[in-house]
């Protein structure tokens, strides 16, 4: 059993190193920057400023995973393509916005970021499932052989906040979390 564990653990890993080039996401679309130029043309009125407006915009969850990278350590993160993560977690990217899924490429690690922007937030219960599911896979695998992984991953939680859904599996989960939750809000 902890033979055929083994094999399909590193068979996953195998595939994902080959399937993965980076991040599988639809961008977000595109937001107009205020100018910073006022032209003779312009008009003032009452209305309140744009940029006010579009500061209040949260960040793409791209921008969000590439602070995530400057802010801590990622433990060799692999992000995993849609194909990858339909194929081994049932989860149909077609109906999310934008997302990043990041695995560490080393089976002795549980390091995992996942950051999705659903469609409609109606799939949030479905999605949270899906992500929950993987940190019970994530347990299991680590239970009996890595116990300080262990440990990282039953810290874990799934967090919601419409329209977004996320999953830190990380020694450093407070702090990648507090960059998500700044980003977005």
């Amino acid at each position: 059993m902890y033979i055929m564990k083994t094999i399909k653990i590193m068979a996953a890993l195998t595939a994902a190193a080959l399937l993965c080039t980076g991040c599988g996401e639809e961008s977000a679309p595109a937001v107009n920057a205020p100018s910073d130029t006022v032209s003779d043309t312009t008009e003032f009125t009452d209305q309140p400023a744009a940029s006010s407006q579009e500061e209040a915009m949260p960040k793409s969850v791209s921008e969000i995973y590439e602070e995530i990278g400057q802010t801590v350590s990622l433990k060799s993160p692999q992000c995993m393509d849609g194909e990858f993560i339909s194929n081994y977690y049932g989860i149909d990217t077609a109906v999310l916005e934008e997302y990043v899924f990041s695995m560490s490429e080393d089976a002795a690690q549980a390091e995992t970021i996942i950051l999705m922007k659903v469609k409609n937030t109606e799939d949030l219960e479905g999605f949270a499932e899906c992500l929950q599911t993987i940190v019970d896979e994530k347990k299991n695998e680590m239970e009996n052989y890595i116990p300080e992984q262990f440990a990282i991953v039953e810290k874990s939680k799934v967090q919601t906040k419409d329209p977004y859904i996320w999953l830190i599996i990380s020694e450093n989960a407070d702090e990648i979390t507090d960059v998500i939750e700044n980003g977005l809000f």
